[in-house]
């Protein structure tokens, strides 16, 4: 256990880290890539990922509509062969007004608040939790840790785990398939809490 003067070193250690960390990702200009030589999930599946951010969220949900707006005819062909039409119908359906509702405007936006719209207001409170302070950092407010966040570009698998299956209900295992059909972009739009040592940013291990 750290006593209480190793445990303020650690901690300023850790302080002077972030402000490094949040100083380098500030040089950013356009998009960049962040790499994670190793990360332990929840799981305890580890991998090594590399990151692009700075490429800004709304249009990551704007490629995602067009992807499925083009690929509707394929998507009832392709799920077809293994679910009812009726249910690749509403299960289309669900994603496009999920995508519409995120890509509204503000205006349209507080009219779904005002209706306790599920998807606005978790929308809200995924955004609401973070401050922003530079391409690919954030810090959430609650816990007061940096998170790296982007779009994942690659991932392999350093120690595999096996997952175990999950029961989910056929409408959302439909809406799944038609994100996986699409390529969604935004299935890949991950964010990892930072730890010192863990990250390689603009050529800077930190």
């Amino acid at each position: 256990m750290l006593n209480k003067k190793n445990r303020t070193k650690m901690e300023t250690l850790t302080n002077t880290q972030e402000q490094v960390l949040v100083a380098v990702a500030k040089t950013i200009k356009g998009t960049s890539f962040i790499g994670i030589p190793s990360y332990t999930n929840s799981k305890g599946e580890t991998s090594k990922y590399t990151l692009l951010v700075g490429i800004k969220f709304e249009n990551v949900l704007k490629s995602d509509l067009l992807s499925l707006l083009e690929n509707k005819e394929n998507i009832f062909i392709e799920l077809s062969k293994k679910y009812d039409i009726e249910l690749i119908a509403e299960a289309y359906e669900n994603v496009k007004k999920s995508l519409e509702k995120r890509l509204a405007s503000e205006t349209e936006k507080e009219l779904l608040r005002a209706e306790n719209d599920k998807t606005i207001l978790a929308s809200d409170s995924q955004r609401d939790a973070y401050i922003h302070i530079a391409k690919g950092v954030k810090k959430h407010i609650e816990s007061n840790k940096i998170f790296i966040h982007g779009l994942q570009i690659k991932k392999t698998v350093l120690v595999p785990i096996e997952y175990k299956p999950v029961n989910s209900r056929k409408l959302t295992l439909v809406q799944n398939d038609i994100k996986k059909f699409c390529n969604f972009k935004q299935e890949k739009y991950k964010e990892f809490k930072y730890e010192v040592g863990t990250i390689k940013i603009q050529g800077v291990e930190l």
